[in-house]
């Protein structure tokens, strides 16, 4: 598969405490489930009470074409979760939001486990998204999710008790 995510980006790895233990890369953070490795994730709101989604790019090593929740990424090295999460927001959406914290737990699904940091933000857009990352955003009532949401964006709307 081809994809535009740098393979050798250095993750932060971490035990199930959140104890910085050694610097890995996505390649390997993505193919062993025992390398748990930081990550932010950011449901965005808007005045109507709908949650923004993205639609992944076809290029993306995890999950191509699924929906996923409106800003996800990794903590660099030296980074907080929260640096993580603003500059991820304007890294994929091109905006700065108040974030909020919501929630910290390790999340494992069949290829990886994540040390979770989730926030809420509010924002109307517009977005100016970046199209190596983003096919599109859309705002759904949560009542209404679409279908094909990525794994990891079912595990988040499950814990905060969306889905």
């Amino acid at each position: 598969m081809i994809t535009t995510d740098d393979q050798q980006e250095m993750f932060v790895v971490v035990d199930e405490n959140d104890t910085i233990l050694e610097y890995r890369s996505r390649y390997d953070c993505h193919h062993d489930k025992t390398l748990i490795h930081r990550t932010i994730g950011v449901l965005i709101y808007n005045d109507k009470g709908q949650i923004l989604l993205q639609k992944r790019s076809m290029t993306k090593d995890l999950d191509p074409g699924k929906w996923g929740i409106s800003v996800g990424g990794h903590v660099t090295k030296g980074q907080t979760y929260e640096e993580a999460a603003a500059r991820e927001m304007e890294e994929e959406l091109g905006i700065h939001a108040k974030l909020t914290p919501i929630k910290k737990w390790i999340m494992r699904s069949g290829h990886e486990s994540e040390m979770g940091m989730l926030y809420t933000a509010h924002h109307n857009g517009p977005f100016t998204y970046n199209m190596k990352e983003i096919d599109r955003v859309e705002f759904f009532d949560i009542y209404n999710l679409p279908e094909n949401l990525s794994h990891c964006t079912k595990l988040t709307l499950k814990e905060v008790g969306i889905l």
